[in-house]
């Protein structure tokens, strides 16, 4: 399994991970880090490296953020890069479901999923 952390602005994260568990029927095994424009950036880095470090598993870990270029996607991907942490930005529920059901992938691939779950999910009707 690969280690899931949405890291994201505030209360987002846990809404999502919310509406997922309630789709799929179940609990699902991920970490949620909500960065807050009141936080100290220093701050959220360490919490982000201690969520990282404790969501590896056997796979890896991928990050999923929710806004590229924002201070919650910038400080992951400046902890991810640490450890070679592959993180995907443009969180929506689509991508999380499709990251769940593969997550016996490795970070790598489950990266690439995450972007195929990501944009198969945006449909205009």
């Amino acid at each position: 399994m690969t280690g899931i952390v949405l890291v994201t602005h505030n209360g987002l994260g846990e809404m999502i991970r919310h509406e997922a568990e309630h789709i799929l029927g179940r609990t699902v095994n991920l970490t949620t880090v909500a960065v807050s424009y009141r936080t100290d950036p220093e701050t959220s880095l360490d919490q982000l490296r201690v969520a990282m470090a404790a969501s590896a598993d056997a796979g890896g870990t991928l990050v999923l953020t929710d806004l590229p270029g924002a201070t919650p996607h910038n400080l992951a991907a400046r902890a991810a890069v640490e450890n070679g942490i592959p993180v995907v930005s443009g969180l929506n529920l689509p991508m999380l479901l499709k990251v769940i059901n593969h997550a016996d992938e490795p970070a790598d691939e489950l990266a690439s999923r995450a972007c195929d779950g990501g944009q198969q999910g945006v449909v205009r009707a």
